[in-house]
């Protein structure tokens, strides 16, 4: 019996020092229900009634994120080189009226990817009716030993009676059917694109550099790299913006004036329920300062006198209100072109009015005389969602626009807010001009 007993002993403090010797892991699914536990159990051992050791998750000292969508950091979205320039106004020391050199044969727009020049051959004359285009280059190219590459399954079908030179040959039928080739001589391969890539040297001042870019903007060609110490802009485009930046170069060979605009952006939140008081302009300011006064579906523009600018705007509000600035900043268009400032680039913070533009497209008015003193300026306050406002305000140069009413609501997004029911943005718009001297007139 004694034997027995001492045998018992030694097999329990065995299970015992074994359960000891394992992890965690181990220890836990040791005193479970069921596990591996040894073939001989002691009488009266019931592994039900052991407690298990829970183990804890231990807690990390590193802060832990949750996962974002990828995308480019916000800072570096806006990073751009044209952004001292193109969002700072000097209201102190602005110039209503400038001068600026200008050589209009030094202004060049081309192809950069045109590749090389097809081989000096010449092409029967052939006729086509109602055909694909690049069924009729198969036909012309078919004895010459050059390869037609195109990614396209439909082309314009064109007709005409065509012959000669293979270059000329190849230019006029690629336009007929709105497309352009590239050449590779070292492999004899034509590729036919749509879209082709295109760079335009403008070697003037910044001045002039951003009005060709506002215009390119205003004619929807956004895909812009400016080349900023050679005054190159690199885009690419099919035909029909071929055509537009045709246009422009042209216009502003033949141009003498550019408008420039310097705006500025705020949103403005009155101190109490009530709205702003803007009645209170007319004794706040001296008689003359408001000149006209023009109702949008939305809003108002007023022409005031320079008396009423940035500073005295500011002086006239801040006592019963919260005046922030959205954005600031200058754009230049020729004459009779429309334009755009994008409230979003020159803001510093990302704000409700990020996705707006201020449209612009001025006339310049002359008087009897042929002197410049007026603009008739159409105004567009635009989001994604469409037009907010529309305005045709004629405005003297040394005179500014300035917008009011236009409700902050317009931008907010969800459906409730922090943004009182009573808060407006306003923008003051300021015209400039700036005389293009042609330099061979002054020889």
């Amino acid at each position: 019996m004694i034997k027995k007993f001492f045998i018992l002993t030694l097999s329990i403090i065995s299970v015992f020092l074994s359960a000891c010797e394992l992890i965690p892991e181990e220890i836990e699914d040791f005193y479970k229900v069921g596990s591996n536990l040894p073939d001989y159990i002691p009488e009266g051992f019931n592994a039900q009634q052991v407690e298990p050791v829970v183990q804890r998750k231990p807690v990390s000292p590193v802060k832990l994120y949750d996962r974002e969508a990828v995308r480019t950091q916000e800072l570096v979205e806006k990073f751009s080189l044209e952004l001292p320039m193109r969002c700072m106004v000097d209201w102190e020391n602005q110039k209503i009226l400038q001068a600026q050199p200008y050589d209009p044969s030094k202004m060049i727009f081309k192809r950069t990817d045109a590749g090389d020049p097809l081989p000096f051959l010449r092409v029967d004359d052939l006729y086509f009716k109602n055909t694909p285009v690049n069924e009729v280059l198969q036909a012309l190219l078919r004895n010459t030993g050059i390869e037609i590459v195109s990614f396209d399954q439909y082309y314009n079908n064109i007709t005409l009676d065509i012959g000669g030179k293979l270059s000329d040959v190849v230019e006029v039928v690629t336009r007929a059917g709105g497309i352009f080739y590239t050449y590779d001589a070292r492999s004899k391969t034509l590729t036919l694109k749509r879209v082709a890539r295109w760079s335009l040297v403008v070697p003037y001042n910044n001045d002039v550099v951003l009005a060709v870019e506002d215009a390119l903007r205003g004619a929807n060609i956004d895909n812009i790299v400016i080349d900023w110490p050679v005054k190159e802009f690199l885009f690419s485009g099919d035909i029909v913006t071929e055509r537009t930046v045709r246009d422009i170069v042209n216009q502003l060979k033949d141009e003498e004036n550019l408008i420039a605009f310097d705006v500025n952006v705020y949103r403005v939140y009155p101190k109490s329920n009530q709205p702003i008081r803007w009645m209170n302009l007319l004794d706040a300011f001296d008689e003359g300062t408001v000149k006209m006064s023009y109702k949008g579906i939305i809003g108002r523009a007023l022409t005031v006198s320079s008396n009423l600018n940035p500073s005295t705007l500011n002086t006239f509000l801040n006592p019963l209100n919260n005046v922030v600035d959205v954005a600031k900043g200058t754009f230049v268009l020729p004459n009779r072109w429309q334009g755009r400032f994008d409230v979003g680039r020159c803001s510093r913070e990302v704000r409700l009015e990020t996705d707006l533009y201020i449209m612009a497209e001025p006339v310049i008015i002359k008087s009897a005389t042929n002197k410049i003193d007026k603009v008739d300026l159409k105004l567009v306050l635009r989001t994604q969602k469409g037009d907010i406002a529309q305005y045709q305000v004629p405005v003297r140069l040394g005179d500014n626009v300035l917008i009011i009413g236009i409700p902050t609501m317009y931008f907010v997004k969800t459906e409730k807010t922090i943004i009182p029911n009573n808060t407006e943005l306003v923008v003051i718009v300021s015209p400039r001009l700036i005389s293009l001297i042609k330099q061979e007139k002054r020889k």
